[in-house]
């Protein structure tokens, strides 16, 4: 099954609000994946505006919205997954509010130095220091604050330097998860 497939598989599950987990196969996406030993290699949080959903992500570009099936069809030969916080809608609406509002007052630029240090650590057990910076994410960091307010993901979540799109499903807690596996 293609990706696109998958996604029309699970499209009439999706909310706003949700989280989409996506796994690529592009050289920065194995990276990801060979040094953090996951599935997933990136994570968005998707929006929907006038029965049209988007996904607002950290990526190389910094943080933006894409129309949701146009992210998907970048995906040749990907795969997906999606999580749903089980809050209630106006807590969700509060919190998404919250992300985006931070998102919309500052240039976020993309942490390729703080991510790529923290895969060394993860891979290689090492301790090189993460310099936290409001005005800098990966797509993972970009999110962690959305869903550790809403009890996505366990405490231990909140104990790492920097959260990668894998820990939203080693740290699940209070949220279901649909793939189209």
């Amino acid at each position: 099954m293609t990706i696109q497939e998958k996604y029309q598989k699970l499209r009439p599950l999706i909310s706003d609000g949700d989280l989409m987990l996506f796994r690529g196969n592009k050289l920065i996406s194995k990276i990801i994946q060979t040094a953090d030993s996951s599935y997933f290699n990136h994570v968005g949080i998707v929006i929907k505006v006038h029965d049209s959903f988007f996904i607002v992500d950290s990526n190389s570009n910094g943080v933006e919205a894409d129309r949701l099936s146009e992210r998907v069809s970048k995906y040749k030969r990907g795969d997906l997954a999606l999580l749903k916080p089980l809050s209630k809608r106006n807590f969700i609406d509060e919190q998404m509010s919250l992300l985006l509002t931070r998102s919309d007052r500052q240039d976020i630029e993309y942490d390729f130095i703080n991510g790529a240090k923290e895969l060394l650590n993860r891979r290689l057990k090492i301790k090189l220091k993460i310099n936290n910076n409001n005005n800098r994410d990966i797509c993972s960091d970009f999110v962690s604050s959305y869903a550790i307010n809403l009890e996505m993901v366990t405490e231990d979540f909140k104990k790492l330097r920097v959260a990668f799109p894998q820990d939203y499903i080693r740290y699940a807690n209070n949220v279901s998860i649909y793939s189209s596996k």
